[in-house]
């Protein structure tokens, strides 16, 4: 069923998810690679995230082929589907592309209706005293106002009494709907990474029980603008990483929690763990 006015907000608070670069690098095929990363995108979507940070745990070594698939995914996943014909070429890479899960979020209407207030994603295809955006519609839109060729801009779409039909364009970075998430390859180490945020957040079984640092942690995001999170490899956890790259955990994290006590099963994914623990901000998190 069509959601009408689907319309979840963006977060007040920043949220940010680090991944190692090496993640889904261990599937047993390509087709299980491709549904790892379709299960992770959909958990930061569905989360509100705004960035997923891929950082290598060797940045002597970096993994630079898996974190441009994994960025290729994620970008890939986070453009409308009527405007990936224009925007990604046939590459191997996206051979399984059919097997990733939608999105569903605002930008992303299920429906070329123009019937009910929503908001979809547009692409400027012409730029002049006038723009046409391609918006997955029947035809271009046209709209009175200069905008960058080639830029991504989310319209709000509204009907009008008189049958006329009211469109307005915003950037990603200022529409009030959440638009999916950008992300981003970075070659530094987990220390410099992490400046900048108010609240900082690692994830490991040697970690302190989450119970414990609820209302810690609640206090700390209500006060913070900022949040990231940051999740260990299948082959080492963070306490490992961080040894490799020559720092102590809890000195530069503020905490480092466990967001599944008790586990009942021997080792816990990647994009589980993400799973986990989103949810848990999500509680604590505007």
């Amino acid at each position: 069923m069509i959601m009408e006015g689907f319309a979840a907000p963006r977060r007040r608070v920043r949220l940010d998810v680090l991944v190692p670069s090496s993640f889904s690098r261990e599937a047993s095929s390509p087709r299980d690679k491709m549904l790892r990363l379709g299960f992770l995108a959909r958990f930061l979507a569905a989360a509100r995230v705004e960035a997923l940070i891929i950082y290598h745990e060797d940045p002597e070594r970096p993994d630079r082929r898996n974190a441009e698939l994994i960025k290729l995914v994620m970008d890939y996943l986070n453009t409308a589907p009527y405007l990936r014909r224009r925007l990604f070429k046939l590459r191997p890479e996206l051979r399984y592309a059919g097997l990733l899960p939608p999105l569903n979020i605002p930008t992303h209407p299920e429906s070329a209706s123009l019937d009910y207030p929503h908001y979809r994603e547009g692409l400027v295809i012409s730029a002049g005293s006038r723009s046409i955006v391609e918006a997955g519609l029947e035809k271009p839109i046209k709209l009175r106002r200069k905008l960058a060729l080639g830029s991504r801009v989310v319209l709000r779409i509204e009907p009008r009494g008189d049958g006329r039909i009211g469109v307005t364009a915003r950037s990603r970075r200022s529409t009030e709907v959440y638009p999916g998430f950008r992300t981003a390859i970075v070659d530094e180490r987990l220390p410099e990474i992490l400046e900048g945020y108010d609240v900082r957040v690692a994830t490991s079984r040697r970690g302190v029980n989450v119970r414990e640092i609820l209302p810690a942690l609640r206090e700390a995001c209500a006060e913070g603008r900022s949040v990231c999170a940051a999740f260990g490899a299948s082959r080492e956890g963070l306490y490992e990483i961080a040894e490799r790259q020559g720092f102590k955990l809890e000195e530069h994290f503020d905490y480092v929690l466990n967001v599944m006590p008790m586990q009942g099963v021997r080792t816990i994914r990647t994009e589980e763990a993400v799973a986990y623990a989103l949810a848990i901000l999500n509680l604590v998190l505007d």
